[in-house]
């Protein structure tokens, strides 16, 4: 118990009003909250004296080295309570205070969530560390429970690493099975199976953007082809899994996961209770804006001629640069409350989701969709040419997971929570992912943060699975570029988890400073 004591407690002012609660929630005994809160803080401390080494490629696609200790706080019971506490209150807190990437600090809201906690997430949010992060029990129970997992274990969930979900103590949820670029096959589906990059075929071959006669026939198409490589890419992961059974029994992990015991079975051979396998859909916002582009310009209007569309794909938009600014401005982007075109990205999404149900991973547990890319929307986008929403070959893909592509979502904030909550949050029962960025300035007034309040409580109420937000001005991470010892401590959330800014690569760099920010 910890004794609720005001004069050995200093918060700052802004706190004040949560002491009447804790009063009549506590007990008495023997630690005071000033006391318990420096215990806390250092716990918070000692998780940043671990550095996870890795190698050069999985740096790239996990950049900053995120360790991956999620705490998450509050959330939704069975009896629609919530179970915020004064816990909770004193990690957030230590959180504000130390403005460190380690723990990945996770909140978990709903429709009853107090005012008193959403007001103090958004007070930590606006101090720019990018955490918490926010996941939505209205959305992410109902798909776990989706999955197959019992309704008392989805109310208590947790959160893997960075944004994937899990029920706790009982499941083998490999939740990063896989990753799956859906722009590099809708690529081989638009040049007949022709890689842009490297000149090569790659998997059976099709016709190109000139043979399909109609919109239709090449979504159906496209959807043939990520079929096909769906099967391939299970193969590989049921071969994988098969491995670590033979070979990585993790006798210790299994005697803490509950059912191994009971069945005899390692955790690696399926004897958790829940034997879930994650597979990442990358990425919905440039699929759903060349599909968009595909659709208006060149098989409704015939604007653009198919033939001509394939060769500026094949050339990288060289000499066409206002046949590209076309494309990305003409036509509607995901993102911007634009029915037609979020619908695109979700259809593909929901196809998706189906072709993974329809398979049961080597531990006899389900395949089921994750919408996040770490770090890997960088990696990934340099295996891609050039594709038909006016990107670059090369270049990045959208950032997070249902993110909008940067600098195209230019509606604002409930314009893009709109668009993104038209992809079912409970087919990503993997975890999905929604960068959001604001200025310092929006969390100066009460008035713009119980504005921002409100955004989270809409948040609530759509089918979105998480949200997290990035608070900076552009200045700043310019500045943070040509002179970085003078900001060592410049933490950014980058997809699901907080690094150091000045520890990313450039590229990366290029990518944050390029998204869309709210506010004044």
């Amino acid at each position: 118990h910890m004794e609720s004591n005001a004069s050995s407690f200093s918060p700052g002012r802004v706190d004040q009003y949560l002491y009447p609660y804790f009063r009549k929630s506590l007990e008495p005994g023997e630690i005071d909250l000033q006391k318990a809160l420096e215990i806390i803080e250092s716990l918070w401390l000692g998780f940043n004296k671990i550095v996870y080494l890795r190698n050069s490629a999985s740096a790239h696609y996990f950049a900053g080295f995120p360790i991956g200790f999620n705490i998450a706080l509050a959330g939704k019971n069975a009896d629609g309570t919530d179970s915020a506490n004064l816990l909770s209150f004193l990690c957030l807190k230590a959180t504000e205070h130390l403005g460190l990437p380690q723990p990945n600090l996770s909140v978990r809201l709903h429709k009853n969530s107090p005012e008193w906690f959403v007001d103090k997430c958004a007070r930590v949010i606006g101090k720019g560390s990018g955490m918490p992060q926010v996941f939505n029990d209205e959305s992410v129970i109902p798909a776990l429970t989706g999955q197959g997992i019992e309704t008392a274990d989805a109310f208590d969930y947790g959160v893997v690493g960075c944004v994937e979900l899990s029920p706790q103590g009982n499941s083998l949820g490999w939740s990063d099975a896989a990753m799956f670029n859906l722009v590099k096959v809708l690529e081989l589906t638009l040049t007949g199976g022709q890689c842009l990059v490297s000149g090569d075929t790659i998997g059976p071959p099709c016709d190109t953007l000139g043979g399909y006669t109609d919109f239709n026939g090449l979504l159906a198409a496209y959807k043939n082809r990520i079929a096909y490589f769906v099967e391939k890419m299970i193969d590989i992961c049921d071969f994988v899994d098969r491995f670590h059974a033979e070979s990585m029994p993790s006798p210790f992990l299994s005697s803490l996961i509950d059912d191994c015991l009971e069945r005899d079975l390692a955790v690696t051979a399926g004897g958790a209770r829940y034997n879930l396998s994650g597979i990442q859909a990358i990425q919905v916002a440039n699929v759903a804006d060349s599909l968009a582009v595909l659709k208006q310009l060149v098989f409704e209007t015939g604007q653009i001629p198919a033939a001509d569309l394939l060769a500026a794909l094949k050339t990288n938009w060289q000499g066409l640069e206002k046949l590209r600014q076309r494309v990305i401005n003409h036509v509607p982007k995901y993102g911007n409350d634009v029915a037609w075109v979020d619908e695109l990205g979700a259809d593909i999404v929901r196809y998706f989701s189906g072709l993974l149900s329809g398979y049961t991973n080597a531990r006899g547990g389900r395949y089921h969709m994750g919408l996040y890319t770490v770090s890997a929307h960088v990696p990934m986008g340099k295996n891609v040419g050039a594709s038909p929403d006016g990107r670059l070959a090369g270049s990045t893909l959208a950032d997070g997971g249902v993110s909008a592509m940067y600098g195209r979502d230019g509606q604002g904030p409930t314009a893009l929570l709109k668009s993104v909550s038209r992809i079912n949050g409970r087919l990503s029962s993997n975890g999905s992912l929604l960068n959001m960025k604001f200025f310092p300035e929006f969390f100066i007034r009460d008035s713009d943060r119980k504005k921002f309040n409100a955004l989270l409580r809409s948040f609530c109420e759509m089918s979105i699975n998480h949200v997290q937000f990035n608070v900076f001005r552009k200045e700043d991470l310019l500045k943070a570029r040509k002179n970085p010892d003078a900001y060592r401590g410049l933490t950014i959330r980058v997809a699901g988890y907080t690094a150091y800014f000045t520890e990313l690569a450039f590229d990366l760099q290029d990518e944050i400073i390029a998204r869309t920010t709210y506010g004044d």
